[in-house]
């Protein structure tokens, strides 16, 4: 009994044992990217479901893509080039925190996603990246995933497949859960060129937090994003028109190649810019620029509208006069229309 408690008394005197940290695993590291990425553009919480890193061929990606999936190029250090894969629910999720502040459990109807929606992906994009590099830096052994940014999007995999090298890919396939009371769950794969043996010199994440003793606590860098950054960028098609004419059935049932057109007599200063629908943007003075036409936009202040002119096409006049009256040429006296016709008797 003395001996026990001696032996416990002795292990009582000595000094316990510190916890050693365990190494940062690529799912780990990949999990605090894409969590610091969402919080520092639009202060959304993402929980990741599940992180698969990988290393995949050329043949293997288009059997990764989430299904459907907006597909961007990404341009990394020198000429080397990588893919995202955002999914459906994914795109959805980051347009809504953008136009909405938050996260909705409404069902999306599919459709074709489209050059609008990357761009309004593009600083997630950019940011999710920026955090891989820092973080991706720590793990032993996954290779150099920094400096990658947007570079296009594609509307089909196939280009894809022609742009990438035919050489190993390392891939992070993320599961994730978007939002907070109300959730979408969505897919992000991540696929850029395998170099094992380069390694940058980046600073660990830690080193974030290191700050002067006694300093303020200074204020991120980065807003909230909102939509209206992301529509600025995204494409507008507007149409120029020179002039318009009507024409009937028959006219344009009889319009043949080679067939000369007659247009209505126009000036250069009354070109029209429109959307597609119709609506009128702009007034200006066609012309060239660089080789190529270009409109001259009026000052919608100062700008006064020039007569019209007459159409140059053949048209038919308008009679004189009423036909429904009697002709002051064809009326003559009734005698003398009779003694006319008695003479010719």
């Amino acid at each position: 009994m003395k001996t026990l408690l001696r032996v416990r008394k002795g292990d009582s005197d000595r000094p316990g044992r510190i916890p050693q940290p365990q190494p940062l695993s690529p799912a780990r590291a990949a999990a605090n990217a894409v969590g610091r990425a969402a919080e520092r553009l639009y202060r959304m919480p993402v929980l990741p479901v599940e992180i698969r890193p990988g290393i995949a061929t050329l043949a293997d990606l288009p059997e990764l893509l989430p299904d459907p999936s907006l597909l961007i190029v990404l341009q990394g250090p020198g000429d080397q080039i990588g893919m995202m894969a955002l999914g459906f629910e994914t795109v959805t999720a980051l347009i809504e925190v953008q136009a909405l502040g938050r996260i909705t459990g409404r069902p999306a109807e599919r459709r074709r996603l489209t050059r609008s929606d990357a761009a309004i992906c593009v600083d997630f994009v950019n940011a999710l990246m920026s955090e891989l590099g820092t973080e991706m830096a720590a793990v032993d052994g996954f290779g150099p995933i920094h400096g990658y940014r947007y570079a296009t999007h594609l509307d089909d995999p196939r280009p894809l497949m022609l742009m990438l090298e035919d050489r190993p890919y390392r891939s992070l396939s993320f599961d994730l859960r978007f939002g907070g009371a109300e959730t979408r769950d969505g897919r992000i794969l991540i696929a850029v060129p395998h170099k094992p043996d380069a390694r940058p010199a980046l600073p660990q994440p830690a080193a974030r937090a290191a700050a002067p003793a006694g300093s303020a606590p200074q204020p991120e860098a980065a807003q909230v994003q909102t939509l209206a950054r992301a529509m600025a960028e995204a494409p507008v098609e507007v149409v120029g028109i020179l002039c318009r004419r009507t024409m009937t059935l028959g006219e344009l049932r009889a319009l043949v190649p080679g067939k000369l057109m007659a247009l209505p007599r126009v000036t250069l200063a009354e070109a029209r810019l429109e959307t597609p629908d119709g609506q009128l943007l702009a007034t200006g003075k066609l012309g060239e620029a660089e080789g190529c036409h270009a409109l001259r936009l009026h000052d919608a202040a100062g700008t006064v509208a020039p007569p019209r002119l007459d159409p140059a096409s053949p048209s038919v006049a308008p009679p004189p006069a009423d036909l429904a009256d009697n002709d002051p040429f064809r009326a003559a006296p009734e005698a003398e229309v009779v003694a006319v016709r008695g003479l010719g008797a």
